[in-house]
């Protein structure tokens, strides 16, 4: 008898299921995907994170777009100030006479401080599971500070933090609620380390410790454990007025997060730890004017691996390999030792996502 009961609750929650997948607020799908986890029913649960992905903390799509534009924007604003201290263009075409690096040296600046500040749009649109068109759109700001002291002339330690704030939509063409609205928001410390090689080339490395959360309507919470880990190879070389430059880049990204709640109740089963570990290949060329440096750069990035512990998450409708062509001018202040930047970067080639960003930084020696 027990277990006629229970199977005829296990079709009940199929049917509830199945409505809410295509008209549902937030609540309602975790309402849902609670009993499709107590169950056992893969097929529902998977409906439902594929129908809504806004909903949940460990959908394949938003954890995404979450560690793109948070701890990996941290690691590459890290990367840029540490190749701007070691690969330094600010003497211009000189600079590959070695008059300021290590072959030469000259006098380095003990320290530099530095700020990032980016704003990343994301546009993502699929069909679903059961046929709808599914859509999220999300808007993150990213600003980073940081400051670091020259061991040596080759040799550099530093920390910084970032700070992040974003907002979203999620819809679904079936649903007759509305879309929901997503919130998100987090901070990241981060201390690191850079090394120049030689003339050429520098290395770097960085490490990130952090939290963050995500709000969406139905009064639904989810709290995280951030943390990060990238390695980057920086490449510069002067050709008269041109210089070109290059970076290779490994990247790892985890958000563990705890059951979603419910106006203060969780609901077991929502839990999720989301990794990302991309590779990422990027090109640049800039022209040198006395002080001013546009600039345009082409990255290859492909996620070698991405992963949740989401119960049913198995659908990826954006795909692993993305380009992402960059149009930006540098300017550069040499006597008061400030340097800075802004550029627009435009992503292709995922499947059913789109992406561009501003970002800005500045650059302060002494």
């Amino acid at each position: 008898m027990n277990l006629k009961f229970n199977r005829y609750l296990a079709g009940a929650a199929l049917l509830a299921a199945s409505g809410a997948a295509s008209a549902t607020t937030c609540d309602s799908a975790l309402w849902s995907y609670t009993s499709a986890v107590n169950s056992g029913a893969t097929g529902w649960a998977n409906e439902l994170l594929s129908n809504h992905p806004e909903c949940f903390a460990g959908s394949s799509t938003t954890s995404l777009v979450q560690i793109n534009n948070t701890t990996f924007q941290q690691a590459t604003a890290i990367s840029t100030a540490l190749a701007s201290r070691f690969l330094d263009p600010s003497s211009g075409p000189q600079a590959s006479t070695g008059s300021k690096s290590m072959a030469a040296g000259g006098k380095v600046a003990s320290w530099n401080a530095w700020g990032n500040l980016s704003s990343n749009d994301t546009r993502q649109s699929y069909q679903s599971l059961t046929g709808n068109t599914a859509k999220y759109d999300s808007d993150i700001l990213t600003g980073v500070l940081g400051a670091d002291y020259a061991l040596s002339p080759v040799m550099a330690v530093g920390i910084s933090a970032a700070f992040d704030d974003g907002d979203g939509t999620g819809s679904n063409s079936g649903s007759t609620t509305g879309p929901n609205s997503i919130t998100s928001k987090g901070y990241v410390i981060a201390p690191y380390f850079g090394m120049q090689i030689n003339k050429a080339l520098a290395l770097d490395a960085s490490v990130g410790f952090g939290q963050g959360e995500l709000g969406m309507t139905g009064g639904v919470a989810a709290e995280a454990d951030r943390w990060f880990a990238a390695a980057n190879l920086s490449y510069a070389q002067w050709m008269d007025k041109i210089q070109l430059t290059g970076k290779l880049s490994y990247l790892h990204g985890e958000e563990d997060y705890d059951n979603s709640k419910v106006n203060g109740v969780a609901y077991a089963g929502t839990s999720a730890k989301n990794k990302l570990d991309q590779l990422r290949l990027g090109l640049q060329a800039g022209y040198w004017m006395n002080g001013v440096m546009p600039y345009a750069g082409l990255t290859y990035s492909s996620d070698l691996d991405r992963s949740t512990t989401q119960f049913a998450a198995v659908s990826n409708p954006i795909g692993k390999d993305a380009w992402m062509w960059t149009l930006g001018v540098n300017l550069f202040a040499m006597k008061s030792g400030v340097t800075g930047g802004i550029a627009y970067n435009q992503e292709e080639g995922r499947s059913n996502q789109k992406n561009n960003s501003v970002m800005a930084n500045i650059n302060l020696r002494f």
